[in-house]
């Protein structure tokens, strides 16, 4: 319940109003400003895997995989385990998921630059090398992660129940993503981008 209170300083007479109707349009609005947050960390990680990985293409492969993660985490949730409460707290898994991804997609392009010096120049061997070396270690990243969240699905309280039902399950999700489509993006990269076309930042 949202309570205001109103008091005279002469008489001292004072009122108090009480209302959810408040509670809950103050609440909008600090979501509407939580949104602008969210967007702007978007555009930081961006930029920050364009000046790491060197490639606004595979930057922008790594943002999709990102946002692609909560419309299949939506589907897992809803139409599958049927767990259909959604509540301010699943706004927060945004910034998670932000974090972990691009972790993930870290340790993929350090493998895979780690595999020139020591592969070779063949790609087929490089992505097997870098394949090996970082699904391991993104794997066990992510399952104790989503394992921490998952604890909370034994909450009573169904706000934090299905938070951490979604968070456990969006940050698999997004490995499973990663880890499908992120590659075969790298191949695509090294053959078809990378050396071909001018891009619009300078490689670091």
């Amino acid at each position: 319940m949202f309570v205001e209170n109103f008091t005279d300083d002469e008489t001292g007479f004072g009122v108090s109003i009480v209302n959810e109707i408040f509670l809950r349009g103050i609440f909008q609005d600090l979501v509407t400003g939580d949104t602008a947050f969210s967007i702007f960390s978007v555009m930081f990680v961006f930029c920050f895997l364009c000046y790491h990985l060197g490639s606004g293409f595979l930057s922008m492969i790594g943002i999709m995989l990102i946002l692609l993660s909560f419309p299949l985490t939506s589907f897992i949730c809803e139409a599958i385990l049927q767990v259909t409460f959604f509540s301010s707290l699943h706004s927060l898994v945004v910034f998670i998921v932000l974090g972990i991804a691009a972790d993930d997609i870290f340790v993929f392009i350090d493998a895979w630059r780690q595999s020139e010096r020591v592969i070779g120049t063949d790609l087929h061997k490089r992505m097997a090398y870098s394949f090996r070396r970082a699904v391991r270690a993104m794997a066990v990243t992510s399952s104790t992660t989503s394992a921490a969240f998952f604890a909370n699905a034994f909450s009573p309280l169904m706000p934090i129940k299905a938070f951490g039902i979604y968070a456990g399950i969006i940050i698999p999700a997004n490995y499973f993503l990663v880890v499908m489509f992120f590659p075969p993006a790298t191949i695509f990269y090294e053959r078809h981008i990378h050396g071909k076309f001018s891009e619009f930042w300078v490689k670091m």
